[in-house]
């Protein structure tokens, strides 16, 4: 599977995210992410250090359904300054293996009620 480009609606700053759902398939397959664990880093450019990080680790991110592939951005109040930040999905698979398959843009807009 190549990387699949993934770019998110814009979202005000301080606005509840809603949850969103992943599904990898390898092959035509589910990939199986028993005891996987998942990241997400936002950065202002792929070169600029990481700005906020969303993880299995850290509860944003849900391992739902692991046998079908199936893992979940968390609903949850988006608090990041107003920005374009780029972004990448990287999945640790339990034998070690690192995968990134998603990858994009997520536009936070400045809220006027803060």
């Amino acid at each position: 599977m190549e990387q699949a480009i993934y770019n998110f609606n814009p979202h005000v700053k301080g606005d509840t995210f809603k949850a969103i759902t992943f599904t990898v398939i390898v092959n035509d397959e589910p990939l199986d992410l028993s005891g996987a664990s998942i990241r997400m880093q936002l950065r202002l450019s792929p070169l600029h250090p990481v700005a906020y990080e969303l993880s299995t680790a850290g509860g944003n991110i849900e391992i739902t359904d692991a046998l079908d592939g199936k893992f979940q951005i968390k609903k949850h109040v988006i608090d990041f300054p107003a920005a374009v930040y780029h972004y990448d999905i990287e999945i640790t698979l339990a034998n070690g293996d690192v995968k990134t398959y998603v990858a994009g843009k997520w536009q936070i807009t400045q809220d006027v009620t803060h």
